[in-house]
C-alpha cells in the first residue's frame, strides 16, 4: 500500500514539474508589461483596429491616447467610452504640414471638434497636433521661412482658443533662431511657449540618448511651469538607433523604465506607435 502511496505522490509530482515546465517554455522570453509609474501616452494612427488593442495598452499601463480620425461622430464617441471604462484619456490626433501655409482647414476641424465636445457623452480631453515642418517638399530651401509658419501657427491656434487644451509634436532638432513677433528665440521656445504641452520626438534606442537629445526642451519647459513627453519608437526604420523595431519588447521595457526614471516625474514617455508596438518581436 505504500508503494502504492509513493508511486501516485511521485507521478503527482512529475505532472506538476511537467505543467510548470511547460509555462515556463511558453513563457520563455516573454517581457513582463510595461506599467511605468505616471504618465505614459501612445499614438493611435489607426482608428480601424479591434478592442484588443486597447487591453493590450491598458495592461501595459497607457493611460493617454492620441487618437486619430479625420471626422467625429459615434465611433468616436464609442472609442473614447471604452478608453474611458480603462482609465485611459483620449486626445483628439491629426496634423498635415500643409496647414502651415493654410491654415483654414484646421479651423474647419476644430470648429467640428468644438461641436463634437458640446454634443458627446463621451469627450476628449485635449487636441494633440502632429504637424511636422519638415515634411514640406520645399523643407531645405525654405527651412527659416517654414519653421516661421509653424510657430506662427501655434500663436495663431493660442490666441484663436485660448481655452483650448492644444499640445504638439516637435522633432528633437527644431533648435533653429527664429525672429517672430518682435522676439528671437530658439523655435522649440517658441512652440512651447504657445503649447499646453510639448511631446519631443527623441526617437533613440537607448534611454541616455533619448534623455541628452530632449534635455534642452526639458529643461525650458519647466522654467515655464510645463512638462513634456519623450517620444520613442517602435516601427520599422532604416536608421537603426531611431527605433526599438530591432532590439525588440524586453530591451525597449528595460530602456524605458531606466528613462523613467532618470526624467522628472511630471514628465511622460510617448509610444509611437500602437500597432507597431503590439507587433514587436519579444
Amino acid at each position: 500500500m505504500k508503494k502504492v502511496v509513493l508511486c501516485i505522490a511521485v507521478f503527482a509530482v512529475a505532472v506538476t514539474v511537467g505543467i510548470t515546465a511547460n509555462i515556463i517554455l511558453k513563457n520563455a522570453g516573454r517581457p513582463e508589461n510595461l506599467n511605468l509609474d505616471g504618465n505614459v501616452g501612445v499614438w493611435w494612427w489607426d482608428n480601424r483596429i479591434d478592442e484588443t488593442y486597447l487591453d493590450f495598452a491598458k495592461k501595459n499601463g497607457v493611460n493617454e491616447i492620441y487618437y486619430y480620425t479625420s471626422s467625429f461622430g459615434e465611433k468616436t464617441s464609442d472609442f473614447i467610452e471604452k478608453a474611458n471604462v480603462r482609465q485611459m484619456k483620449v486626445f483628439w490626433l491629426s496634423g498635415e504640414y500643409q496647414w502651415i501655409e493654410d491654415s483654414s482647414p484646421l479651423h474647419e476641424k476644430i470648429s467640428e471638434y468644438m461641436v463634437f465636445q458640446q454634443e458627446s457623452s463621451f469627450k476628449f480631453d485635449g487636441i494633440h497636433l502632429d504637424i511636422e515642418p519638415h515634411q514640406h517638399p520645399d523643407f531645405e530651401k525654405q527651412r527659416t521661412k517654414l519653421i516661421t509658419n509653424f510657430i506662427s501657427l501655434t500663436a495663431e491656434l493660442k490666441n484663436s482658443y485660448p481655452n483650448l487644451y492644444v499640445e504638439y509634436d516637435i522633432p528633437f532638432w527644431l533648435h533653429d533662431e527664429i525672429q517672430f513677433d518682435g522676439e528671437t528665440k530658439l523655435a522649440y521656445q517658441f512652440v512651447i511657449d504657445n503649447a499646453s504641452r510639448v511631446t519631443v520626438m527623441s526617437y533613440r534606442d537607448d534611454y541616455q540618448k533619448i534623455c541628452d537629445i530632449a534635455k534642452e526642451e526639458k529643461e525650458y519647459a519647466l522654467t515655464k511651469g510645463k512638462a513634456i513627453n519623450y517620444g520613442v519608437e517602435t516601427g520599422v526604420n532604416d536608421d537603426n538607433i531611431v527605433t526599438f523595431q530591432e532590439e525588440g519588447l524586453k530591451y525597449m521595457y528595460q530602456q524605458l523604465r531606466l528613462l523613467k526614471n532618470s526624467i522628472p516625474q511630471d514628465c511622460g514617455i510617448a509610444i509611437h506607435h500602437i500597432k507597431s508596438w503590439r507587433e514587436m518581436k519579444n
